[in-house]
């Protein structure tokens, strides 16, 4: 499976996850407001138990997402160093650098 495509699932079940979570968000809310103040404890108890599983959620997208564009980073770096073009300008860089130094150091 490609990157992009793991990163598309991953997504696409990070946002099914969410429409969930935020479903059961509101019928908390609705039944906070059925309740007022009725079993108050346990519903801050369900809140909080959403947060984190929230929290929860958003690192794992996040470690997946960092993990897969350190891949795909990781993979254009090295095509980009396989490109003789690459070379040529670290060497031609490289040269002016040694150059710039050696007229600074003669022009005092």
């Amino acid at each position: 499976m490609e990157p992009q495509d793991e990163v598309r699932q991953v997504y696409e079940e990070t946002q099914a996850r969410m429409a969930a979570l935020y479903r059961e968000y509101e019928q908390i809310k609705a039944t906070q407001a059925r309740l007022k103040g009725r079993n108050q404890a346990a519903l801050d108890q369900e809140r909080d138990r959403l947060q984190q599983e929230l929290r929860q959620l958003e690192a794992e997208f996040g470690l997946t997402l960092l993990f897969h564009l350190g891949e795909a980073a990781r993979e254009r770096w090295q095509e980009i160093l396989a490109q003789e073009n690459f070379w040529q300008f670290v060497r031609f860089a490289g040269l002016g650098f040694v150059l710039g130094l050696l007229v600074k150091s003669l022009t005092g």
